[in-house]
């Protein structure tokens, strides 16, 4: 289909024309990353470690098969079971580009080519929208990825073909803004693909493309949150894109998945200079989940559709024997629910683009399905943008 085309091509590392027409359309599509194309390969979802609850609620925003306008699905998780929240889906006025859970569980914010729309979370998990249903936010451009640091107090934004990261302070009592002037800084190359926010909540790190990776020091107390200028990684050898970034929950280490080159690397935040190890990860790296027991690494690799895992013990990464497992076509977003006790991933490919994984009781890091769906009314569902409450 033209619209899969398109959003395809943000996989290659470099900007085309039908790559700009699409992502107008669909409203940013996310990085490459799906991270390197994966949905918005968004951003690893969770901004927090601490466990909650035994049911999880999951949200998935899908963009229209028409290439304007799309749904918000809602569902409920609770010991590997998915269920449809009443309500579920909601209509959205312009097309997604990303969608995040406050850390706080109080809200959901939708990233859209026209701004940012917000959700207040209900009893079971039940959406409502706020602001009289329009958007809290609109920026300089469509909006590529949201964030939202531990406090709750921040939203941290970037746009599709721009170079400005916006912080906006929001209430986290109500999720609507402080203000409506933003502050803004800088990114080195105006390709932002995927954003992570590490769980110190004292770095902010941006994939972006063939423009390589940024990092900026981060304090949500200051009146500006941004450190100085940002502090840039180059791409490897041979790379042709950043399309993924994640960070592990002691904020120890960065991930950053590239494509072509087909690695994982990992850096140590205290010296972000070199990095510490390159790993084989698919040849399109599309979003990264680091666990947040800290004991595994999953890689979603966007053209081989499956997930490369990896154990993480004292800084050190090892393949998992059985590795790499099957996963949605296209995967472009993965994360882990509030009791630690599953993974979910969706894909922006075939249907079922949703799928939940148990954590294998034999095989320590084994990935085993329990159950799959589809988010949509259409095949493929063009599910763009995943997120689950803390």
């Amino acid at each position: 289909m033209p619209v899969l085309r398109r959003f395809f091509s943000r996989f290659s590392g470099q900007r085309t024309a039908p790559q700009k027409t699409f992502v107008c359309l669909l409203a940013a599509m996310l990085m490459l990353s799906m991270t390197s194309c994966s949905n918005e390969f968004f951003t690893p979802v969770n901004n927090t470690t601490t466990a909650s609850g035994s049911t999880t609620s999951i949200y998935v925003v899908n963009v229209s098969n028409t290439g304007s306008g799309g749904t918000l699905s809602e569902y409920s998780l609770t010991s590997g079971v998915v269920a449809a929240i009443s309500g579920s889906p909601i209509t959205l006025p312009a097309t997604p580009t990303s969608v995040v859970v406050s850390p706080n569980n109080l809200f959901v914010f939708v990233g859209t080519q026209i701004g940012v729309l917000m959700y207040t979370i209900g009893a079971g998990g039940a959406l409502t929208q706020g602001n009289n249903g329009t958007v809290i936010y609109s920026g300089p451009a469509a909006v590529q990825n949201l964030a939202v640091d531990a406090t709750s107090s921040w939203l941290i934004i970037t746009y599709k073909d721009s170079s400005e990261i916006d912080a906006v302070a929001i209430s986290p009592l109500t999720g609507l803004t402080q203000t409506g002037t933003p502050v803004s800084a800088t990114l080195v190359s105006p390709t932002p693909v995927q954003l992570a926010i590490s769980p110190a909540n004292n770095s902010v790190f941006v994939a972006e493309g063939s423009g390589g990776t940024d990092a900026f020091g981060f304090t949500a107390s200051a009146a500006s949150p941004w450190g100085p200028a940002p502090f840039h990684i180059p791409l490897a050898t041979n790379s042709s894109g950043a399309n993924a970034v994640a960070v592990d929950p002691s904020s120890t280490y960065l991930f950053i998945g590239e494509a072509t080159s087909n690695i994982l690397r990992q850096f140590a935040i205290s010296n972000l200079g070199a990095p510490m190890n390159s790993f084989s990860a698919g040849a399109s790296p599309s979003a990264i989940l680091s666990d947040p027991t800290g004991q595994y690494v999953y890689v979603a690799d966007y053209s081989t559709n499956q997930l490369t895992g990896f154990s993480l013990n004292a800084g050190t990464l090892v393949g998992l024997s059985d590795s790499p497992f099957a996963t949605a076509k296209s995967p472009d977003v993965i994360a882990e629910d509030s009791t630690r006790s599953y993974v979910v991933v969706t894909g922006f490919g075939n249907n079922p683009d949703l799928w939940v994984y148990s954590y294998d009781t034999v095989t320590p890091g084994t990935l085993d399905v329990a159950t799959t769906l589809t988010t949509g009314t259409t095949d493929p569902s063009y599910a763009i943008g995943l997120a689950l409450t803390h």
